[in-house]
């Protein structure tokens, strides 16, 4: 097992990385522009946008993280493996489009049964130390190693979400209807009195509630779903700026590009330009 500490986001990534370790749930929400691949011996749980997923045990699972989302369940005693890769090579790589498109969409993808599966575990360790090095060779076959991973799991299935429910009190059962609102009704012209509506309360004890579960605000997490849209549009069709900010549900073009640069890091068209499908580079 991997005695090293378990990786940092820098900006809106965690850039090509791999860990092994014991884990623990979190406190709150996160999101970052890469795919991630997580194993474990335990089943996990996971939340997102008000919807939660449980990943087999045993078995690969991979997801683009630019959705807030957050492990609600881990069993003790059970250590977590992960990879991350950033979008902009994930997308280089020749995946079948149904995969990309799919992952894009904020589907959960789900790797075939293996009679490999219990190997996973000692190679996400050995990609842990290798991806971690600055040999160029031996981090090269680590990258390679994570892309047929992903061409196996392509043969897998898709995970259906459900509904999230109470996990201990009646907040936590509002900010997740909150939540699920907040997505499903992202593309239109909402605000913080329209989601606080779906629980019965007041705006300001709506707000407050949602914070206290999520670790941000409400207008902070529906900015980050619009802009996970955004980006599917981006690599996905040909609009232009502001079309993408009317689809993706942002009120003026302004508030698209200050919202989207506060995210990203960088403007819609210069992201487009990194991230679009283009061959791979050998190195």
């Amino acid at each position: 097992m991997s005695d090293r500490a378990e990786p940092r986001q820098h900006g809106n990534t965690f850039g090509f990385v791999a860990w092994r370790g014991a884990s623990t749930v979190m406190s709150a929400p996160h999101a970052h522009n890469d795919i991630e691949i997580n194993y474990c011996s335990s089943a996990l749980v996971y939340a997102s946008a008000g919807r939660v997923t449980t990943l087999p045990a045993d078995t690969p699972c991979a997801f683009w993280g630019a959705k807030p989302h957050q492990l609600l369940q881990i069993d003790d005693g059970h250590l977590m493996s992960f990879a991350t890769v950033p979008l902009a090579l994930f997308m280089s790589w020749r995946l079948p489009e149904t995969v990309k498109d799919g992952l894009l969409r904020g589907a959960v993808l789900v790797g075939p049964a293996d009679a490999r599966s219990g190997e996973w575990a000692r190679q996400f360790d050995r990609w842990t130390g290798d991806l971690a090095l600055s040999h160029l060779v031996t981090r090269r076959a680590a990258e390679l190693e994570v892309e047929a991973l992903m061409h196996r799991m392509s043969r897998g299935s898709w995970l259906e979400t459900a509904p999230a429910r109470a996990r201990s009190s009646v907040d936590l059962d509002r900010a997740a209807r909150m939540a699920t609102f907040i997505a499903e009704n992202s593309t239109h012209d909402i605000h913080v009195a329209d989601v606080a509506r779906v629980v019965h309360l007041h705006p300001n004890r709506a707000a407050s509630i949602f914070r206290a579960v999520f670790g941000a605000s409400v207008t902070a997490y529906l900015g980050q779903i619009r802009v996970a849209e955004a980006q599917r549009l981006l690599l996905t069709t040909d609009l232009n700026s502001a079309a993408v900010a009317t689809t993706a549900g942002f009120q003026s073009l302004s508030s698209f590009h200050e919202t989207f640069a506060k995210i990203c890091g960088t403007t819609p068209t210069q992201w487009r330009r990194l991230h679009v499908a283009r061959e791979p580079v050998v190195r």
